[in-house]
């Protein structure tokens, strides 16, 4: 920064002596672990395998057997309702197979390889589920990730925060717009294929059947169908529908401070970036202004969809310069929020990341960063566009590369830029639409204080001590949910575990229905005092190596949720109506989840999770350390209640693993 100071070195000299530049220029000299420089041209790095050299081969998602997804679907039903209602459910599913089920396997298989040829059978009607649900976006949809703070403290300052994540935000977009990012792929085997040679001889063999070269060395590539949302994209209200919406070209990002909405450029009219300098000193010049806003138009985002639908149609008639404002927001590369509090403690963060007030949001754009006063930052992203993988690799990248830029000088030494070119999006709201953001403000504000989110956090379990034990980590997570559930309530849950499909063209995800007759008879032995620890040991390990295997059948495409939901909607779609297997309780039960759950490890990881997506739902997202587990519970029943039984399984766990 010496070059670019207009000061005489004299000057410059006399400003390094200050104790906290000295305390700056020492953190900023050597990168910390974790940490990437930029390439000299601003991006994260530059791929020898073109980033879609593999899209054209990835394999397809398969249609199970019909028989084989009524079975699987029998064997969830049974844990969830009782005896005659499941015999009842039998009677249906028989019918099915042997009348209507046929008929529409056909029709699926047919349009699988005709209309979803170049696709997923399942894509298209999952992307409408989401896009047709009028549920409001926070707390029922949207969820997110909260980094660990930057390894320097100096630079988890709210606006050098902002600015180093923001930089590297924009890094990532660019690697990706200019075809440098490297593909995703799932190393087996990385001695192989993350050699140079492989590199350099698989980025040469056709797209067509680059994907089973890969396969050869145990590289698995990875579908990165999502990433076009990932940028520059949005999710538009309209009445019964939604729909996603792109950009391209765009060079700006909108960020919101209180009500207020700015926007400025993060890359230059020749591509290039905006620096990191040139970043933080708008945000610093954010942070300072004067707040202009009286209505908080982010609230709007926050409402039933049909609702916030005829909101932003009102929005827009009231002026042109709305419609401009609204299209910036859309338009940006991505948002970003500078929240006003410092949340400490993962409650407080995981809430601010989650939801903060509202009023400073943007619950639309595929993603919103948020940073703290405090430097505390997360993403939260929108579902409907995509899944976990994308922006898992996003939240990798850019703490990484965050981690790996500059510590630059203070605000307040001859070195520091002034803030350029800022626009404040301002919005014309009449009394209508007010009252309508007032409304939103006091739902929203009730919706927050009604939910309950406690976290847990033990060493009675950990991935070293399963392990030992030679016992699966998340099968045996999984099992402690079902067994807390069980002790609060006498019966099994609908339960729902995420498992990825980015291993196919265009897939989604798949159910893992953790709630099985294993894991049933798991928690009544459990909750049975007669019952020895070598019984309850060897029902656990059944349970568990149960659990690895439906967990195993999912990954492979055989789950029964994806394959029943496709055969319900073409049936909706052809006569109109329901047929019995669809209106029968077991149906509706295990369409109702209780238990929502997602795990998520990874080294930059603070917190991370989801809202409960309905009023008798709980939310968990769980990790697994070498040292701990560790669990946040949301909900607007008992959270705590929940928590204090999950606490109790995991060392009921610990005792009869221990002395088996």
């Amino acid at each position: 920064w010496e070059s670019r100071s207009p000061c005489k070195k004299k000057e410059i000299q006399t400003v390094r002596k200050t104790p906290m530049l000295l305390c700056r220029q020492a953190a900023a000299r050597a990168l910390p672990l974790g940490a990437r420089a930029l390439t000299s041209d601003g991006y994260l790095h530059k791929t020898t395998i073109p980033t879609d050299h593999f899209q054209k081969s990835l394999p397809r998602m398969p249609l199970p057997k019909l028989e084989d997804t009524l079975r699987r679907y029998l064997d969830s039903a049974s844990v969830v309702v009782p005896q005659e209602a499941f015999e009842e459910t039998k009677r249906a599913v028989a019918a099915f197979g042997e009348a209507e089920g046929p008929k529409l396997q056909a029709e699926l298989s047919t349009l699988r390889d005709t209309k979803y040829k170049d696709s997923s059978y399942i894509s298209e009607m999952w992307y409408d589920k989401y896009l047709e649900d009028r549920t409001p976006l926070p707390i029922n949809v949207n969820a997110f990730l909260t980094w660990k703070q930057d390894p320097h403290p100096l630079k988890n300052d709210q606006a050098s925060r902002a600015a180093s994540l923001i930089t590297a935000a924009t890094a990532f977009h660019r690697t990706m717009r200019d075809g440098h990012l490297k593909p995703d792929i799932f190393h087996t085997k990385p001695h192989l294929s993350q050699h140079p040679l492989y590199e350099n001889i698989v980025r040469w063999i056709p797209p067509q059947v680059s994907w089973y070269a890969g396969y050869a060395v145990g590289a698995y590539a990875l579908d990165m169908f999502q990433y076009a949302r990932l940028f520059q994209s949005t999710r538009v209200p309209q009445a019964g529908k939604d729909v996603l919406v792109s950009y391209s070209d765009t060079r700006h990002i909108v960020v919101q401070h209180g009500a207020d909405f700015y926007k400025f450029d993060v890359v230059t009219p020749e591509g290039g970036p905006v620096s990191q300098a040139q970043i933080e000193a708008n945000i610093r010049a954010i942070l300072e202004a004067k707040p202009s806003a009286t209505e908080a138009v982010g609230l709007l985002t926050t409402m039933d969809r049909d609702e916030w639908a005829a909101a932003r149609q009102h929005l827009t008639s009231l002026s042109p310069n709305n419609a401009e404002a609204l299209a910036a927001v859309d338009s940006a590369v991505f948002v970003a929020s500078l929240e006003p509090s410092s949340p400490e403690g993962l409650v407080s963060d995981s809430r601010c990341a989650l939801h903060g007030t509202g009023r400073d949001r943007w619950f639309d754009k595929s993603f919103q960063l948020t940073v703290a006063k405090n430097g505390r930052a997360a993403v939260n992203f929108e579902h409907a566009w995509g899944d976990g993988a994308a922006v898992l690799r996003f939240f990798d990248e850019v703490f990484t590369c965050a981690n790996g830029l500059p510590l630059l000088p203070p605000p307040d030494t001859p070195a520091a830029l002034p803030p350029a070119s800022i626009n404040r999006l301002d919005f014309a709201i009449d009394s209508h639409l007010s009252g309508t953001i007032t409304k939103a403000a006091a739902r929203f504000d009730a919706q927050i204080q009604s939910g309950q989110f406690e976290p847990l956090e033990t060493d009675a379990i950990s991935g070293q001590f399963l392990r030992k034990h030679k016992i699966g980590g998340d099968g045996t997570m999984q099992m402690a949910f079902q067994l807390a559930h069980y002790r609060m309530y006498g019966h099994s849950a609908s339960t729902y575990e995420s498992k990825s499909h980015a291993g196919f063209k265009h897939g989604r995800t798949e159910t893992i229905r953790s709630a099985t007759p294993k894991s049933d008879a798991m928690c009544a032995a459990f909750c049975d005092p007669s019952t020895s620890r070598a019984e309850r040991a060897a029902l656990l390990r059944e349970a568990v190596d149960n659990h690895a295997r439906i967990s195993y059948e999912a990954l492979l495409g055989q789950g029964w949720d994806r394959h029943l939901f496709a055969l319900r909607k073409l049936a909706e779609k052809s006569s109109g109506g329901t047929l019995p297997i669809f209106s029968d309780r077991a149906y509706s039960t295990l369409s109702d989840i209780v238990l929502s759950t997602s795990t998520l490890v990874h080294p930059a990881l603070h917190a991370g999770g989801f809202g409960p997506p309905g009023p008798n739902t709980y939310g968990i997202m769980y990790t697994l350390t070498p040292e701990m587990a560790r669990c946040g519970v949301a909900s607007y029943r008992d959270s705590a209640g929940l928590v204090r039984h999950l606490d109790q399984s995991f060392s009921q766990f610990r005792d009869v693993l221990g002395s088996a």
